[in-house]
Order: structure tokens, then sequence, then C-alpha cells
């Protein structure tokens, strides 16, 4: 029988809810769209025989990444309130579990993702003629020299901070500006590059080349390259408490945005086999700096510098949208600070998460380490992905009687996507034990820590009122994470 909601959130027809389909759309895209297409390319190439094998790569890749988002957009129809996969995987799996998910993604997954971004819009537009001279170094504080890539990267956490903030409106309405731009921006390299009158699709797709990465595991490092790129597609179960009519808006936001961008990476990768051809793009680090390059000459670099900086702060906006959602349905369950559960009065924003995520991602600017919990949680967060849509199954046996939206081609989607997250899994394993071993000891560790502390209590029914004060294990959390910096930051002068 129905259960009730872990973290409150507003009804369907609360005003509170300001985002509609479009906004949601855009969402989704600048989640998805960014860096990766242009980096992955020449590892999906190097393991293709012809250039209808790459592009079947890039198609198959968007079929298993909308099977993965339809089995998510159910879920975010039944528990139409923020707090995404936490959510599900407390109603499903139990508190502990939820927990070990919520601050491993606070600490190690959203907060780094932001840094990380922050640091590489900085680093982009700071590679190129506008941002000449943001490389310099501007003053030391304790032998510590701070750059102006450094100043510019803690001025996008706080700016992106600032506007989610201000509206829930205002940054869906920004978020939809950002991805058209973004779009617009590929949809010029794509037509620049179809406009050449000496290049042919069909040769670019009939080009036959001995692969240099041959076999299966080649294959299976090819897909999972596809399927890095087009990670993001969860974004909106983060933030469904504030999707207008979330029963429709969430299914269709999904098949567009997704259908969408699978059309898009399908043009522009025929674009890099016509502009570059299927040799040299495997030998490409880089695909859109060669394409474009090749396009518009000596300003190309730049363009594509401009592109890459605008893809970058769709993700930032995006990413800093759903972490802050998550940390407020933990927090408001007791498992963070609670001052992190502060909503504004009248903008409906999580203004206590947002501040405090902004915080740990500003010190992970600063300390230029938080690559370390990427590559740590990085196996994790691909796990808990597959844990997440896992859910699916079991809400369909536990609550028969629920009545919503079903999606289409149960069981065969959601269990198309867990079989490509253990293939994924099975490769990273080949060579990244040490990352998989680490991430799965951090969340079995944080998942104990809770049960010890607190006692596991049946699944969602809200934080126990009997247990003891999770402080110490908030605090220990941290300063383990914080630890964990110190001892693998950079040691450059």
């Amino acid at each position: 029988m129905p259960q009730a909601v872990l973290s409150s959130g507003p009804s369907d027809s609360d005003p509170g809810r300001t985002l509609g389909a479009r906004a949601c759309a855009a969402l989704i895209v600048g989640n998805i769209v960014g860096m990766g297409i242009f980096l992955t390319p020449s590892e999906v190439a190097a393991a293709c025989g012809s250039g209808w094998a790459y592009l079947g790569h890039w198609l198959l890749g968007g079929l298993v990444a909308a099977a993965g988002a339809l089995a998510v957009a159910e879920l975010g129809v039944l528990f139409p309130h923020g707090g995404g996969d936490y959510l599900y995987l407390d109603r499903a799996f139990g508190r502990p579990v939820a927990f070990a998910w919520g601050w491993l993604s606070f600490v190690c997954s959203f907060s780094a993702s932001i840094a990380a971004l922050s640091v590489g819009a900085s680093q982009t537009l700071a590679a190129t003629s506008i941002g000449h001279g943001l490389a310099d170094p501007l003053f030391a504080v304790g032998g510590v020299v701070v750059h102006g890539t450094n100043v510019l990267s803690l001025l996008l956490v706080v700016a992106a901070t600032l506007f989610n903030a201000s509206s829930v409106r205002f940054v869906g309405r920004l978020q939809m500006v950002l991805s058209l731009g973004v779009l617009a921006a590929f949809a010029v390299i794509v037509v620049a590059t179809f406009a050449r009158d000496d290049l042919s699709v069909f040769t670019a797709l009939q080009a036959r080349q001995l692969p240099s990465s041959p076999g299966l595991s080649g294959l299976s490092v090819a897909m999972c390259a596809v399927f890095f790129t087009y990670t993001g597609w969860n974004v909106l179960t983060y933030v469904a408490g504030d999707i207008r009519r979330p029963g429709r808006t969430i299914p269709l936001a999904v098949v567009v945005a997704v259908g969408g961008v699978t059309v898009l990476y399908a043009a522009v990768n025929l674009s890099f086999l016509v502009g570059l051809s299927l040799p040299a793009l495997a030998a490409t680090p880089n695909a859109g700096v060669a394409l474009a390059q090749k396009l518009f000459g000596a300003r190309g670099a730049d363009i594509f510098g401009v592109i890459v900086f605008l893809a970058i702060l769709a993700g930032i906006n995006a990413t800093v949208m759903a972490g802050s959602r998550v940390a407020q349905a933990m927090a408001t369950d007791g498992l963070l600070w609670r001052r992190m559960a502060i909503m504004h009065p009248t903008r409906r924003t999580p203004v206590g998460a947002l501040v405090g995520q902004a915080v740990l991602a500003s010190a992970l600017v600063l300390t230029g380490s938080f690559a370390f919990l990427v590559t740590l949680s990085g196996a994790v967060m691909i796990l808990l992905s597959g844990l997440t849509v896992a859910t699916l199954f079991v809400f369909r046996r536990r609550d028969r009687m629920r009545i919503g939206p079903r999606l289409t081609g149960y069981p065969w989607l959601p269990a198309l996507y867990l079989a490509f997250v253990l293939m994924v899994l099975i490769v990273l394993g080949g060579g990244e034990w040490q990352s998989l071993l680490g991430g799965l000891a951090v969340f079995g560790g944080l998942a104990l820590g809770y049960r010890l502390r607190r006692g596991a209590g049946p699944a969602g029914n809200g934080p126990p009122t009997h247990a003891r004060s999770t402080a110490p294990v908030r605090a220990a959390v941290l300063l383990a994470a914080l630890a964990a910096i110190g001892a693998t930051a950079p040691t450059e002068a």
C-alpha cells in the first residue's frame, strides 16, 4: 500500500512549482551536454573499424540513456518531491543506504562537480584570447599563489549559488538561455562542416580502419566513454518538488531532451567523421578543437573555447540546482545540519543548502585536489545509478496499488540499463579496482556508521525521534573528507 513521503514537498497544484516542460528539458540538456562530447570521440573511434560502427555506438548510447531516463522519470512521478536518488533509495532499501549515498553525493559528487566545472570553465576561458591574462598570478597568501583562474572559479560558484537562491523561475529561464546558446553553437559547427562541398557523409561512414583498441575490451571501453558522455539525464528527480504537473512534465521533458541530445550527438559525431575522418579522429585528443581550427582557422580554438565555456556554465547551473535539493532533503530528515534545511519564505529556494554547498565547493576549488574525490566516488556513483533504477522493480512489486503513469517497456528498458551499468563496472574493474573498492569501502562505512549510531529503522518514516544525534557522524564524515583532500593535495610550487 502507498507509504508516507519521506521529505514533504508542495502539491502538484502548489504555486511554488514554477518549472515547466521547457525549463525542465533545458535542465536535462544543460546537465548532459558538456566537454565530454569533444573529449570522448577519440576513444570511441579507436575501437571502431568503420564509420557506421562509430555512429552506431552513439545511437546505442542514446537508447541506453533513454532507458535509464524513462525509468527514473517514473520514479520522479511516483515521488514528485525534491531529493532524487536519496529519496528512492530510502524508500526501497532503507535509511542507512540513503544516508551513505547522500553524504557521498554531497561531498564527492555535487560539490566536487561544481568545483571541477568552475575550474574547467575558468581554465577554458584562460586559454582563449578573451581570457588572456587569467592564468597570471595575482597575489600570494602564506606561500600559496592565487591566480586569476582561481578567483574566476570562486566567482562562478558564488554567481551560480546567488542565481539559484534568487528564484527558481529565474534560474530555469537562465538554464534555457544557456542551453539554447550551446545548442546554437553546436548547430554552427555542424552546418559549417556539412556546407563544405568537398566532403561526403556517405564516404565518411564507409571509411574503414584497423581498430587500435580491438576486441571486446576495446568495444567495452568505447561504450563506457559513450555512457559517460550521456550521463546527467536524472537531474529532474532532484528538483521534482519545483516542477509543475510532474506527472505530465517529467516524462515529456525526458523524452524531448534525451531524444534531442541523441540527435544532436549523432549530428556532431557525423560532422567529426566528415570533417576529420575516422583515423584522424582516433588520433585526436580533442575533436572539437581540431574541427574548429580546421573550419575557422586561427580563431577556431577561441570559438571552441567559448562554446565549451557556455556548456560548462549550463552544467554548473544545473548541478548547483540539483545538489542543493538533495542536501535540503537530507537536512530536513536530520542527516545534514538543520540550517541546511532552511527554505526562503517567499522564493521557495533552499538557501541553507545552497550556502553549505557553495562553501564546500569553494574549499575544493581552493585546494585543487577535488579530482581525488571525483575519482574515488566515480565508480560508486555509477553503481548507485544502477541501484536507483533497480528501486523501480522494488516499487512495482511492493506498491501494486499505486496509481500513476507506468514506464513503457518495463521490465526490459530498466533491465537494459542495469546490464550496461554492470558492463561499465566490469570494465572499470579491469584497471580501476582501487577506486572501485575505495569508494565501496567509504559507502559501506557510512551506512554502517549510520546504523550503529541510529539504527536502520523502517524505510521512509522520516527521522527517528528516539535516535541519538548524528552530529558526531556528520562531523566525522566531513573531517575524513577534508583529511583525504589534504593527503592528496597537489604539492606543486
